[in-house]
């Protein structure tokens, strides 16, 4: 009793310590489950893509300019890894297609969005800019890591383009099947094709019109996320607007895309259509390179709020993990009387645990 008592005091120290340091707002990324794990694969494609054994939630929509404004003010007021791209008016993040603007100098660049723009999708990212906001939030955002979590990023893998997704993500830019089952599946049972596939992310095999897509250039531009009805899933934007990074290594030097841009035509939105590129490309004759996030199921969209009540980052969550802590330390799940103190993941419960948790509830994510 008295060790907890110790334990609960030192924490709450940290926390108020903590809350006076962190600075940048959490932000939120909405998702949607998608179950049928263990689906078959497309027929279309040979029976190559769409089968997923586990379920996962996905991005509702694309990464939008305000979400990874924020990851650019909390890891790239200097920008060593070339988060934000500068092009100019033409290309690049401030211009017409974009959405972001950079202020100051290396050490303390700042970013905004453009007013109108904050929910348009981000554009002019590579495929390495989107490994690193996926490891920013499965380290919890904040001050997260860049270079480690889902993805371990080394200048040698980087170069041979042979990073893969890590054991225990918990976010993570989608794979292929991923990406395609969200877009294109839906059981036959459930009201689908006979096939369980769609030829369309529109959960329809006629060609989609300019009111269900942003495609043919017919806007010139992006549009605002979830601007067109969402498919059976619950995801949209997957055809038109941006093309969409996935972790697939197509060529042994390139990654994949799928979904098309807003000045794709019907023939690339379609299920049996994938394209790759350079994964260091961020800009191309048609500027729309975009991405959306995969998070495993299982793990809470906020650490803080420890015990599911809804309300993160009240006391409540606070004493239950310490009581979990000091409970399960130096133990491996299942563990935990109110939740999961395992909070990194990694089936361990120690102090990276504590510290992860009191940096969320600090954050009050």
């Amino acid at each position: 009793m008295m060790r907890n008592l110790c334990v609960r005091v030192l924490a709450l120290s940290a926390a108020i310590g903590m809350c006076c340091a962190v600075a940048a707002a959490q932000i939120t990324i909405p998702t949607v489950p998608i179950g049928n794990p263990g689906n078959a694969p497309d027929p279309l494609t040979g029976n190559l893509y769409g089968s997923v054994t586990y379920s996962y939630n996905i991005g509702s929509t694309e990464v939008t300019n305000a979400q990874y404004a924020a990851f650019l003010n909390a890891k790239a007021k200097s920008d060593p890894f070339g988060l934000y791209n500068g092009n100019g008016t033409s290309t690049g993040m401030a211009s017409s297609f974009g959405g972001i603007t950079r202020s100051g100098s290396p050490g303390s660049y700042t970013y905004s969005t453009i007013a109108g723009r904050e929910n348009n999708p981000v554009n002019f990212v590579s495929f390495w800019d989107a490994c690193r906001f996926a490891n920013w939030l499965h380290n919890g955002q904040g001050n997260g890591d860049t270079e480690t979590g889902a993805y371990t990023l080394t200048p040698g893998g980087i170069s041979a383009n042979t990073i893969i997704r890590n054991a225990g993500w918990k976010w993570a830019v989608t794979s292929e099947d991923e990406w395609y089952k969200a877009a294109y599946h839906q059981p036959a049972s459930a009201g689908g094709d006979s096939d369980n596939y769609w030829l369309f992310p529109t959960s329809s095999n006629s060609v989609p019109s300019a009111s269900q897509v942003n495609y043919y250039n017919v806007i010139g531009n992006t549009a605002l996320v979830g601007s067109y009805a969402a498919n059976y899933y619950g995801t949209f934007d997957m055809g038109g607007n941006l093309w969409e990074w996935n972790e697939a290594v197509i060529g042994g030097s390139r990654r994949g895309l799928r979904g098309g841009g807003f000045s794709s035509g019907s023939v690339v939105v379609a299920a049996d259509f994938r394209d790759s590129i350079s994964p260091a490309v961020e800009v191309t004759s048609t500027p729309d390179l975009g991405f959306r996030v995969s998070q495993a199921i299982g793990l809470p969209s906020c650490p803080a709020d420890y015990n599911g009540s809804g309300d993160a980052g009240d006391i409540l969550d606070f004493l239950d993990f310490i009581d979990d802590f000091s409970a399960c330390e130096q133990q491996s799940p299942p563990c935990g009387q109110f939740g999961n103190p395992d909070i990194n993941g990694d089936t361990f419960v120690d102090i990276l645990d504590f510290l992860d948790f009191i940096e969320a509830f600090s954050a009050g994510c």
